[in-house]
């Protein structure tokens, strides 16, 4: 019996020295902690079927590694070099894998998968009252994100956007008035591109233009994992020393009060508009009522994710046209000869730019080789588990593709799949066109594509041949490319250009 009396002696002595003296007492609990933490980051770092998964060292031991790499906005080129280095399957985080590999995109993204959007979603959630309001994009659990697609589905059918093409129309004519007014100047047509992108959404979403077109001004932007943290958000908000704007709450209180403007005014005002807010209203009287915050929640998302990504497209295919010039006088020869042929209106509609194979094409070439969004579309493992790349992957285990890198994949759009080449939709078997369109990651994929997708193509689909028809567009920067930073986004800079009017048109 000495013994144990003698050990719980020791542990009532060690008690009573680490009580009556509190540097010791929390410099034990220093160690114990940190002794704790490494001996869980070890057994993260090593654990089997990760342990396995090729990748930098550092990334194993940290979640710091891809927020380090990745802050000087060069993540589509961080993303294919670590996958030139590593192969199709890469460790970059202690629990994270990025996959590059064709058959692993419908396990993971496929309309009845398992695999539920990560905690990174929720960094792009506003907030409304107060409280987090997870959008149809952020929102993770699957169940809750078709609830809130379903009353608003119909409206965003390729039928229904149709009826909305008059707003994109007026858009149309404020932006090419302006491009004659500047015939032969230099232009950063990037911003207006975007100013373009912008203005519409606001019209299809409130009958109302932002405009940015009109004023010639930018949209004020801070990066949304800042403004997306409430606190981070207040906080920004109290200081007194500079004025930050936030686009979340910025863009929900507009969308409140473009619906108090519509709700003040008699409803015979509001009987023929075909923009989102009339016809969410509409649904409502005709006994298909919704709450306030949903409603707040899908007009604000309307402005939030349709204006960025159309812009961004945009850009991407003047730029890929302005730098390639057979192609460019080959889709302008196309345009041309359906415009002499009656075939084309004064507002080309997106009926009309769906027969013009070629444009089809560039677009769709364009929006492949510089994807809006080209960071990676996490999902986290379900509890099963799954195989991937050969490696047995634990439920958990955070697991992606990224679109940037999938869409340079030779295997499934050729040995020049760095190039652009609009011609692989043109010239390759219908086949090889299907098998290229199942791996295209643009709008997202499987069940949470973007919703909005119909909106960008029409858009794109009707600015781009009027475009070209009117005018001839050449590259007039010092610089020999434009620059992208990605922060999500891939966003460019320094699309400048001249334009000059063309003959052709009339």
């Amino acid at each position: 019996m000495s013994e144990p009396n003698s050990h719980n002696s020791s542990a009532a002595r060690l008690i009573i020295t680490l009580s009556s003296d509190s540097s010791l007492y929390y410099a034990v609990l220093a160690v114990l902690v940190v002794t704790y933490s490494l001996i869980r980051t070890l057994s993260i770092a090593f654990k089997p079927g990760l342990s396995s998964i090729p990748g930098p060292v550092f990334a194993k031991f940290s979640s710091l590694y891809r927020p380090w790499k990745l802050a000087n906005g060069d993540a589509p080129q961080f993303y294919r070099e670590l996958h030139r280095r590593y192969g199709k399957i890469v460790r970059t985080g202690p629990k994270t894998v990025d996959i590059s590999d064709p058959s692993a995109v419908a396990t993971i993204y496929g309309i009845n998968t398992k695999f539920l959007k990560s905690a990174f979603y929720d960094t792009f959630s506003p907030f409304y009252q107060e409280t987090v309001m997870p959008s149809m994009f952020s929102i993770r659990d699957p169940a809750q994100h078709r609830a809130l697609r379903r009353p608003v589905a119909q409206k965003f059918s390729m039928s229904s956007i149709r009826a909305m093409e008059p707003f994109a129309d007026e858009c149309t004519d404020i932006f090419l008035d302006s491009m004659r007014k500047m015939e032969g100047q230099v232009v950063d047509l990037g911003d207006w591109l975007q100013w373009y992108a912008f203005d519409v959404i606001g019209a299809i979403t409130f009958q109302r233009r932002f405009g940015f077109m009109e004023k010639q001004e930018d949209v004020p932007t801070v990066h949304k994992w800042l403004m997306g943290n409430k606190w981070v958000a207040k906080l920004l908000a109290a200081q007194p020393f500079v004025k930050i704007p936030d686009p979340l709450r910025t863009i929900v209180k507009y969308t409140q009060e473009c619906m108090d403007e519509y709700d003040s005014r008699p409803a015979l005002e509001h009987s023929d508009r075909p923009d989102f807010l009339a016809w969410l209203r509409g649904e409502a009287a005709k006994g298909k009522p919704m709450s306030e915050r949903d409603l707040v929640n899908h007009l604000s998302n309307n402005l939030l994710a349709g204006s960025d990504t159309t812009g961004i497209s945009l850009r991407a295919i003047v730029y890929f046209l302005v730098k390639n010039p057979r192609a460019y006088k080959k889709l302008q020869a196309e345009v041309d000869a359906a415009n002499r042929t009656g075939k084309l209106s004064h507002y080309v509609s997106y009926a009309e730019c769906l027969e013009l194979p070629y444009p089809q094409a560039v677009m769709k070439e364009a929006m492949r080789c510089h994807p809006g969004v080209s960071y990676p579309l996490e999902r986290i493992v379900p509890d099963t588990g799954v195989k991937l790349c050969g490696v047995q992957l634990e439920g958990g285990t955070i697991v992606s593709v990224n679109a940037a890198v999938i869409h340079h994949d030779k295997s499934i759009f050729g040995e020049d799949a760095a190039l652009f080449r609009p011609e692989r939709w043109t010239e390759s078997d219908e086949e090889r066109v299907k098998f290229m369109d199942r791996h295209l990651m643009t709008f997202g994929y499987g069940s949470r594509t973007c919703i909005g997708k119909n909106i960008s193509i029409m858009e794109m689909g009707k600015l781009i041949p009027q475009l070209v028809r009117d005018f001839d567009i050449e590259w007039a920067s010092e610089r020999p490319e434009w620059r992208v930073k990605t922060f999500w986004f891939a966003k460019q800079y320094g699309l400048i250009c001249r334009l000059r009017s063309r003959k052709e048109k009339k």
